[in-house]
């Protein structure tokens, strides 16, 4: 496995980057919380259609995205967090944080709704998980227990929530500079000096379709971050294939549950290492630092919960209500290696999330699945490949185009892996 980390002094701003120039600036620094949709909808299109923005202007517009609202200056202590780029299966965002409180940083989590597992997205699914919190509420969070994971809302970088909107809506959520400037606003609106990135790799990523471009924009993100005054240490990750097998909202709980239990093998097992690597990479102390038990973790995360709102026993529930709602078996349709799509999955997914979506369930959860067999696995006809969580009119609609994204198996295996940058 090569060194993880992207070690800022190697990187530079991206060759042949564009000058700033005067009227890219100005339209920036008119961006405020009450700019209307078209004007920003303007900036984002004026860097989409930006070949290489320069790495001033994108530090600049995290800036000002994260000048938009209040903001938390955290006095005494290290502070960290590690974001991810998007995409199902991964629990690199519920996991890391656990291990970076565990270590000692105070870990100010703000994040955005994701597809259509995200971090904030699963802990919602918990009774009384307060996933909003203004700012009086986030420091009490902070002190009783250094950890807090919440929503961008109309007090913490509130033109951010609204440009992320904009961009889902006109299809700009993979313009890198766009991304860049996302990530690290919500880093400085709530003080984090030590960011961890996980860029999730893989053809429908939204920060690197491939493993070129991801370094590209790994390096860019370095560069904004270093002139904001983050030490920032991404990591690429193989987002082609599950990271590990449980997917879904509450399926992520059911695997955190595995993990604080000591019961995580196979690809959970390995992916919860990798969220470790996330975590240390994050502190830039990869080597030194001890690693934790399931145990520990737990202690973490109930500590959170009670803090944000929830009952421990909530969260116990709803693993131990999710386990028993799945009613579906999905058997293979032929032999092969097993190489179910990621981007098939999020697409349903999200597709089945969409209907269900209101004004008062802001993250539900009509749908899940685990999985039996491993990326690159030989399956036979017949065999059982997963199991999925699905209500009868869901399943009715859906069960079939569930089913053929399920059990996609391929002439010649394929499987799960990752890639660092080295020091070079």
């Amino acid at each position: 496995m090569s060194d993880p980390i992207i070690p800022t002094k190697n990187f530079i701003s991206p060759d042949s980057a564009e000058s700033t120039t005067a009227s890219h600036s100005a339209a920036i620094e008119s961006l405020d919380a009450d700019s209307s949709d078209d004007e920003i909808i303007s900036v984002v299109k004026e860097i989409q259609g930006m070949r290489n923005p320069d790495v001033c202007l994108v530090a600049r517009l995290a800036e000002r995205l994260a000048a938009s609202g209040k903001q938390l200056p955290v006095n005494g202590g290290m502070t960290a967090d590690v974001a991810s780029t998007g995409g199902p299966s991964s629990l690199s965002t519920l996991l890391s944080p656990l291990h970076l409180r565990l270590w000692g940083a105070i870990v100010p989590k703000l994040g955005v709704p994701g597809r259509p597992a995200g971090g904030i997205d699963c802990l919602a699914q918990i009774p009384g998980y307060e996933a909003s919190l203004d700012r009086q509420r986030l420091v009490s969070v902070l002190d009783r227990c250094g950890y807090a994971h919440f929503l961008a809302d109309r007090e913490m970088a509130p033109l951010d929530g609204r440009m992320f909107r904009l961009r889902q809506r006109i299809g700009a959520q993979d313009v890198p500079a766009l991304v860049t400037a996302s990530l690290l606003s919500k880093k400085l609106a709530v003080g984090v000096r030590n960011a961890g990135l996980d860029i999730r790799v893989a053809p429908w990523g939204n920060f690197g379709k491939s493993w070129a471009a991801a370094r590209s924009n790994a390096a860019m993100f370095v560069c904004a971050a270093t002139r904001l005054g983050i030490s920032a240490r991404p990591v690429l990750t193989d987002a082609r294939f599950p990271y590990q097998p449980f997917l879904g909202r509450a399926e992520s709980l059911m695997a955190l549950n595995r993990i604080f239990l000591g019961d995580a093998k196979g690809d959970l097992a390995s992916h919860a290492d990798l969220c470790q690597i996330l975590a240390a990479a994050a502190m830039r102390e990869c080597a030194s630092l001890p690693s934790h038990s399931g145990e520990a973790l737990r202690g973490v995360f109930y500590a959170n919960l009670e803090a944000q709102g929830a009952d421990p026993r909530s969260f116990e529930r709803i693993v131990e209500t999710t386990a028993a709602a799945h009613r579906f078996a999905v058997r293979a349709k032929r032999s092969g290696f097993f190489c179910v799509s990621l981007s098939d999955v999020r697409n349903i997914f999200v597709d089945i999330q969409g209907e269900k979506t209101a004004p008062d369930i802001p993250f539900p959860d009509p749908v899940g699945a685990v999985l039996f067999k491993r990326a690159g696995d030989w399956v036979n006809t017949g065999e059982q490949i997963a199991s999925v969580r699905a209500d009868d009119a869901t399943w009715r609609r859906y069960g079939e185009r569930i089913s053929d994204i399920l059990t996609k198996v391929s002439e010649v295996p394929a499987g799960n892996g990752f890639e660092g940058i080295d020091n070079g």
